[in-house]
């Protein structure tokens, strides 16, 4: 008996382990995907500004 009660502990652990586990990496996922939007917003933003410089230059120059 006590060693299915062992078992059962070990096996409970592990499986709150690999819940709490799963969770982190979502959220890791998660943040990633947010700091991925922003650079890509921040690379659209750039070249925005790139675009209307070279613009106002070439129609004012």
């Amino acid at each position: 008996m006590a060693a299915l009660a062992a078992y059962m502990g070990s096996s409970w652990e592990r499986a709150r382990r690999a819940f709490f586990d799963v969770k982190v990496g979502r959220q890791r996922v998660s943040n990633l995907k947010q700091a991925a939007a922003r650079e890509r917003l921040h690379a659209i933003i750039i070249v925005g500004i790139a675009i209307l410089v070279i613009f106002l230059i070439a129609r004012h120059g």
